[in-house]
């Protein structure tokens, strides 16, 4: 997947929250450390963290809810674990992306032989033997 596809699933209300929060942040802080010269390059640093943290919350929402997995409680174990913790969790616990059954067209896992609706056999094309004997 590339990087505009995934940003291409984020929800428009996520996008619009990092927006605001990067321009809060940025002019919060510029105002604040107006006489330093640093407040310039703190504003952005911290307005791009916060904008960066709504992004991924929102991923999260919606790449959680196209795995099947339900998406306003990973959301908040993403959130509201500190230090980030929650995201890497959901990153490394989150389940396989489902693909449609040729039978019965709900989602199979990417690994299955069969499907476990309607028992129809899945072609997987995983590894496949290549006929030559070392």
């Amino acid at each position: 997947m590339s990087w505009r596809s995934g940003f291409g699933l984020i929800p428009g209300p996520a996008r619009i929250l990092a927006a605001l929060a990067f321009v809060v942040f940025f002019f919060a802080t510029f105002d604040h450390h107006r006489a330093i010269a640093l407040g310039t390059l703190t504003g952005l640093a911290g307005g791009t963290l916060a904008g960066a943290f709504f992004l991924l919350a929102g991923y999260v929402y919606a790449d959680a809810a196209r795995r099947g997995m339900p998406p306003i409680p990973w959301t908040a174990l993403a959130v509201l674990i500190p230090n980030c913790v929650g995201f890497v969790l959901y990153f490394l616990l989150r389940k396989p992306i489902l693909h449609p059954c040729p039978g019965c067209g709900r989602g199979v896992a990417p690994d299955a032989a069969f499907c476990p609706h309607c028992g129809q056999p899945q072609m997987n094309l995983g590894l496949q033997p290549s006929g030559k004997e070392s």
